[in-house]
C-alpha cells in the first residue's frame, strides 16, 4: 500500500479525535475516505470539516455493535468506492466503576462497542479483502490493553480482547496478504478524556497517532507489525 492514492479507508468512530486525525492525514495522502459515527450532526460536521481538505468522503452513520447497521455501512462504502483497502476499528466508549460497581448495562455497552463491534466490522471487511488479496486493519487498543487499571475493568478487558482479536486475524489471513495491527496508546488528548486529572498539552497528540498509521501503511508489503505501545513523557517511571 505504499502508493496510497485512491486507496479506499473506512474509520469507524471518524467524526472527532483520534480518528478525525486519521481521516485528515489519509486525505493528504489521496486516500478515498470513508467515516462512521452514531451521532449525525457531529458525523456531518466532521465530514464538511474534511471535504474543504479536498478529496473524497464517506459519511456513514453506524452503530458498530448492530450487525446489520455494519453490513449497511460496508456495502455502501462498496457501492460508492469500489472496494476498502484499510479499516481502522476506532470506535470505542468508556465506562468507570469497580467490578463490584459496573452494571451490567455498562460492562454490555463498553464489550459491544469497543470489542464486538471491532469484530463485526472486520468480519464484514474480509470477504472483500480476501478477494482483493490485499487489506490493512489498524484496532485502536490501549495501554489499558496491556495491563488492568482500577474503575475500568470493562474498558481494560474490551482493549486486552482488542490485542487478542487482532492477533488472531493476523494469524489467520496473512496468507491472504492482509495485515494487521493493534496500536496501544496512553492518554490521547481526545473528548473521551477532558476530565482526567492531566492537562491535554501533556497527553499523546491524536495527530501522532494518525502518522503512525501513515508509517505502518508505507511499509513494504512482507514487514509485519504485530503491536505498537505509545506512552506519553509523563507516564514513564511512574
Amino acid at each position: 500500500m505504499a502508493n496510497l492514492k485512491n486507496q479506499v479507508a473506512l474509520i469507524t468512530g471518524g467524526s472527532s479525535g483520534i480518528g478525525f486525525e486519521i481521516a485528515s492525514m489519509l486525505l493528504s495522502e489521496g486516500m478515498v475516505v470513508a467515516i462512521s459515527a452514531r451521532e449525525p450532526k457531529r458525523l456531518e460536521a466532521a465530514a464538511s470539516a474534511l471535504r474543504k481538505k479536498g478529496g473524497k468522503v464517506i459519511a456513514l452513520q453506524c452503530d458498530v455493535s448492530n450487525a446489520r447497521e455494519v453490513t449497511a455501512c460496508v456495502d455502501q462504502v462498496i457501492d460508492e468506492a469500489g472496494r476498502i483497502d484499510l479499516l481502522v476499528n476506532n470506535a470505542g466508549i468508556y465506562r468507570q466503576g469497580t467490578i463490584g460497581d459496573l452494571s451490567e448495562a455498562d460492562w454490555d455497552d463498553v464489550q459491544n462497542i469497543n470489542l464486538k463491534g471491532t469484530f463485526l466490522c472486520t468480519k464484514a471487511v474480509l470477504p472483500l479483502m480476501r478477494e482483493q488479496q490485499s487489506g490493512y486493519v489498524v484496532n485502536i487498543s490501549s495501554v489499558a490493553g496491556k495491563m488492568g487499571f482500577a474503575n475500568a475493568s470493562a474498558y481494560c478487558a474490551s482493549k486486552f480482547g482488542l490485542i487478542a482479536l487482532t492477533e488472531s486475524l493476523l494469524e489467520e489471513e496473512v496468507k491472504n496478504n492482509i495485515r494487521a495491527t493493534a496500536i496501544c496508546p496512553g492518554y490521547v488528548a481526545t473528548p473521551m478524556v477532558a476530565a482526567v486529572d492531566i492537562p491535554q498539552k501533556e497527553m499523546i497528540p491524536p495527530g501522532d497517532i494518525a502518522k503512525i498509521i501513515q508509517t505502518l501503511l508505507h511499509l513494504a508489503p512482507h514487514t509485519v507489525i504485530r503491536e505498537i505501545v505509545v506512552n506519553r513523557t509523563g507516564s514513564i517511571g511512574e
